[in-house]
């Protein structure tokens, strides 16, 4: 048996799925929608609508933060990233990478537009949660009141609707990677075949594929700030 190369094409397999979630912006992990809060709505008050206005024109487009990339850490205008443009090549967009500091970055790149959509098409409440099912498509609680207008109003803002699948992608391959850690140290502390042999069968389901992905889940409150959870538990850093 070729423990190495069994090491290697879970390394492998890990960084494919990276690229093609950043790519797609589907998420592995949402393949159940199981989960949905109680309550299905967050109302935003007239207060916070009223602030949306001042909020938005410091969030508009050519406003760049710096993200961890493919090609390191680069100053970048999300939204323009989001943009398709068919004079640039799509292999030549450095990659987003599944780390803490992009998640945050995003999610609060999100929630300033967010609330500047939702307050553009007159949505007083926002879905508690959004999940993705495993052909990448966007789940709303049952009981959210305005699901057609919103999916309407994101109809409107495909980059929005990029950037939150996106956010979802990132910390799905993000929890997905961290359940992998412990094996790599497992196996790189094992100082004999047969301790190397007891490793790889311990943790012979995440090589092959088999284990369950978390469920991510995207949540709004009542200011309109997005944070992250995994099956029902903040995002770890």
């Amino acid at each position: 048996m070729q423990i190495g190369g069994l090491a290697a094409s879970a390394v492998i397999s890990v960084l494919g799925s990276v690229v093609r979630g950043v790519t797609s912006g589907s998420s592995p992990a949402a393949s159940s929608t199981a989960g949905l809060e109680n309550s299905a709505v967050t109302t935003i008050s007239s207060a916070g609508r009223a602030r949306l206005a001042a909020e938005a024109a410091q969030s508009k487009a050519g406003t760049k933060a710096a993200y961890d990339t493919s090609q390191g850490r680069q100053a970048l205008d999300i939204d323009a990233y989001f943009t398709p443009d068919p004079s640039r090549p799509l292999l030549s967009l450095p990659l987003l990478a599944p780390t803490r500091h992009n998640i945050d970055a995003l999610s609060e790149h999100v929630s300033a537009a967010m609330r500047d959509m939702l307050a553009e098409r007159g949505i007083p409440q926002a879905p508690t949660s959004i999940t993705y099912d495993a052909y990448g498509q966007m789940q709303l609680p049952a009981e959210y009141a305005y699901a057609e207008q919103f999916r309407a109003a994101l109809a409107e803002h495909p980059v929005l609707a990029r950037e939150l699948s996106t956010v979802n992608a990132l910390s799905s391959q993000m929890t997905e990677m961290a359940k992998a850690l412990p094996f790599d140290a497992a196996y790189r502390a094992a100082k004999s075949p047969a301790e190397v042999a007891a490793v790889v069968a311990k943790y012979r389901a995440l090589l092959d594929g088999q284990t369950t992905p978390s469920l991510i889940a995207l949540h709004f409150d009542a200011q309109g700030r997005l944070s992250v959870s995994a099956d029902g538990q903040a995002l770890a850093a």
